[in-house]
């Protein structure tokens, strides 16, 4: 159990009890190799990508919903119109309206009331929850699904959970055409048909919101495998055990689509046996033939031109969204599978956009581009660790990134640096990629590398020690000077330093003795302190505790247990958490340690001044856009901060390297307990939404109470002034004309930082 703190002298410098420590924020400017900006250069990549639309902010153009499956990470990009074409801008204010799921997540009108439903895998079941935004994304859970087994039908147990297989992507589709969705799955890994469990709310004449479904067919469509390829019109043997089939463990996905206009839906069904062009092409005969029920009669394993073929990832994720704002469906296909261990995955340059020229129920794809959305990231693939350091001595901070790169190229044995080199200033950073395989490392065949940066031979420049997956530390010394670094390679196994594996190290001084102490983090969640008992010139470092401040991240996860009672479900920690420290500062002295995991957190501690007691740890540090609750981050899985302050105001600021190839970043902020003020006088921060803004607007503030507010043109002219409250709609009165103004709010007890406001009418 971790033991609270005792209240001391030195709870003046204790800062993790504050409410907000840091906000999302994107200021710090990339520009790739060329100097081009990358527009989402912190979006945090994206590893396994799934699309859906949804108009998150009510301005009447489709957004863009994308779940990856690295991490099971929800992130949400905002469509805009940039001179007379469609850009995307990442806006994760949306994300906290979203549920966790895991292998999948859709959006699909159910009920057809003109708003796209949330379909999601949690792990157990699939769950659909109803769309009743008004304002913001706003969900009401209706069920977790279930189907009546008509084929294998079992009277004391005749329904199923509908089916979800590890790795495979069902379809969520009205299949025929009767205006409810139906649901079309793999029956298993080891064949290749699939189960049509049909929505019987049309057939039944019972409201849509009464979903209800029935399996009727397992061999869907009439598709099967023989010796290791998909074939048409194959007998059915209604039988989940395939004992009389060829059995391919491989995971299959799904997209339904009318090709040809004639009003039956056509397939596109991709699977990773297929490593040269993974993605079949099935026509639906319902129509030609005038039959009952959806038959494939043609196969096309070459719909796609070799160039494009060689480009897909196996088994795609494949998603039918509109891209471009032209009212047809686009295709965007990307990787899907996980299984490093089985198939060549691409981590970059692995979402292809396919632009319809055509229309959604006659598409004419051309292909557009591999990298949609990422190409506008920081996107090496997977792995990122980043770390900051003056490497040319012109008083700012430069960027280091470790990553793994891709997988499909460097099979996660070869990591690499990349050196972002800060052309900005010291209080407005512009990062310009410089070297893309910084120290020639590539070579090397190191793993999971993490950097760190310390003077510890007191020579006046910064010499470069490497985390590595084998729980080692290696040594790269400054041979040239502060301005013009020259990195040597030393020694592989630092100090005789090593733990269990996947060592990340940071040096502090965290003891006030004048010399950089160790603190490393490792596979096992901990953090281990080591104390430097050598010089200023000569560091040499003493294990004083391999549980630093109690500190430990490892994932939290339900285990059944066998008590007196019998079975019952308590919590327990993984075996493992990847722990990866980094200390932060606030102006008045005070210290935390900030730590990310593999559970996709950054957790922040207070470092006590007595270093042998548990540490207490800011358990909700940000503050949510729209509803203004305290919360902690969810950036996916493994992530990996680095600490320095940016903009020159005192504060440590967070870049927060992903497992998708990333970065994420967070700025620190003053708060009355290192300004001095009193909380009445700290200026609170609210939301206005939508914004821009045509006739009406809606204030999210942290007040119960009557807000009173004026909005004022440029000039500082009020044009309006009333009263409202947080979350009510307020009318914009004619006056109000195309232009920016400012919004100001106030309550009886608290001021709000004024907020810019867009009006496009």
């Amino acid at each position: 159990m971790k033991k609270k703190l005792t209240l001391s002298i030195f709870v003046l410098l204790s800062i993790c009890s504050s409410a907000q420590l840091f906000q999302i924020s994107f200021d710090p400017v990339f520009k790739d190799a060329n100097g081009d900006i990358l527009k989402l250069a912190l979006a945090g990549g994206v590893n396994q990508p799934q699309f859906s639309n949804m108009d998150f902010n009510k301005d009447g153009k489709l957004d863009l919903l994308v779940f990856d499956r690295s991490g099971n990470k929800v992130l949400t990009f905002i469509s805009e119109s940039v001179g007379g074409s469609t850009a995307y801008k990442y806006d994760p204010s949306y994300e906290e309206f979203f549920p966790k799921a895991l292998e999948f997540m859709t959006m699909k009108d159910y009920n057809d009331d003109g708003k796209p439903d949330l379909w999601f895998y949690d792990g157990d079941s699939v769950n659909l929850m109803q769309n009743q935004s008004v304002t913001n994304p706003d969900f009401k859970f209706i069920d977790k699904l279930f189907a009546l087994d008509k084929v294998n039908y079992v009277p004391f147990n005749p329904y199923k959970k509908l089916a979800q297989i590890n790795g495979s992507l069902p379809a969520i589709v009205d299949i025929d055409g009767d205006k409810d969705i139906d649901y079309i799955s793999s029956l298993n890994l080891n064949g290749s048909d699939m189960i049509f469990n049909c929505n019987k709310s049309s057939e039944e004449n019972v409201p849509l919101e009464e979903i209800g479904y029935t399996i009727v067919d397992k061999c869907f469509g009439g598709i099967s495998e023989y010796n290791g390829e998909l074939t048409v019109n194959s007998l059915c043997f209604f039988r989940e055990a395939y004992k009389l089939k060829k059995k391919h463990s491989a995971t299959k996905t799904i997209l339904f689509l009318d090709g040809d206009n004639d009003g039956d839906l056509d397939l596109f069904y991709g699977s990773s046996e297929r490593l040269t062009n993974p993605i079949y092409y099935f026509e639906n005969g319902k129509a030609d033939l005038a039959f009952y029920k959806d038959t494939f009669i043609r196969i096309d394993t070459a719909y796609f031109d070799q160039f494009v073929e060689n480009q897909i990832p196996v088994a795609p994720g494949m998603a039918y969204v509109d891209v471009n704002q032209d009212g047809e469906l686009d295709l965007v296909l990307s990787t899907n599978d996980v299984d490093k261990s089985s198939y060549p995955i691409r981590e970059k340059n692995n979402v292809l956009l396919f632009t319809n020229e055509g229309e959604t129920d006659d598409p004419d794809f051309t292909f557009t581009k591999n990298d949609f959305l990422v190409g506008d990231m920081i996107d090496e693939g997977s792995h990122t660790a980043p770390s900051f350091a003056d490497l040319d001595g012109d008083g700012d901070f430069d960027l280091i990134l470790a990553t793994s790169g891709d997988y499909y190229y460097t099979s996660d044995t070869s990591d690499y640096l990349l050196y972002y080199t800060n052309i900005g200033s010291s209080t407005n950073p512009e990062f310009k990629l410089t070297d893309e395989d910084f120290l020639n490392l590539k070579g090397l065949s190191y793993r999971s590398i993490k950097p760190a940066f310390a003077d510890l031979d007191g020579d006046g420049d910064l010499d470069l020690y490497l985390g590595k997956g084998d729980g080692t530390i290696t040594e790269f010394l400054n041979t040239g000077s502060k301005t013009s670094p020259i990195f040597v390679s030393q020694t592989d196994t630092y100090g005789g330093i090593s733990t269990v594996s996947h060592a990340a190290p940071t040096f502090y001084d965290i003891d006030k003795d004048g010399l950089y102490d160790l603190l490393l983090g490792s596979y096992t969640g901990n953090i281990a302190y080591y104390k430097n008992t050598g010089s200023t010139n000569a560091a040499a470092f003493t294990l004083q505790s391999d549980t630093f401040g109690g500190v430990r991240v490892n994932e939290l996860i339900t285990q059944q247990i066998l008590g007196p009672g019998g079975f019952k479900d308590t919590l327990v920690h993984l075996y493992y958490g990847f722990s990866t420290p980094q200390v932060v500062q606030w102006p008045n002295g005070a210290v935390c340690l900030a730590v990310g995991g593999n559970e996709g957190e950054v957790r922040v501690f207070d470092i006590s001044s007595d270093l042998t007691a548990d540490f207490e740890e800011a358990e909700d540090y940000m503050v949510k856009d729209y509803v203004q609750s305290s919360y902690t981050k969810d950036w996916g899985a493994r992530v990996a901060p680095a600490s320095a302050d940016l903009n020159g105001d005192g504060v440590s600021d967070l870049m927060i390297g992903t497992s998708r190839g990333g970065l994420h970043y967070l700025q620190g902020l003053n708060n009355p307990k290192n300004t001095g003020l009193s909380s009445s006088q700290i200026l609170k921060p609210f939301r206005i939404a939508p914004n821009p803004a045509s006739h009406s607007i809606i204030i999210y503030a942290n007040s119960i109470k009557s807000l009173e507010y004026n909005i004022t043109d440029i000039s500082g002219k009020v044009v309006t002034q009333g009263s409202t409250y947080t979350g009510e709609s307020i009318s914009l009165s004619d006056a109000i004309t195309n232009g920016i103004y400012f919004l100001s709010l106030k309550d009886d007890k608290q001021i709000f930082a004024p907020q810019r406001l867009v009006i496009v009418k």
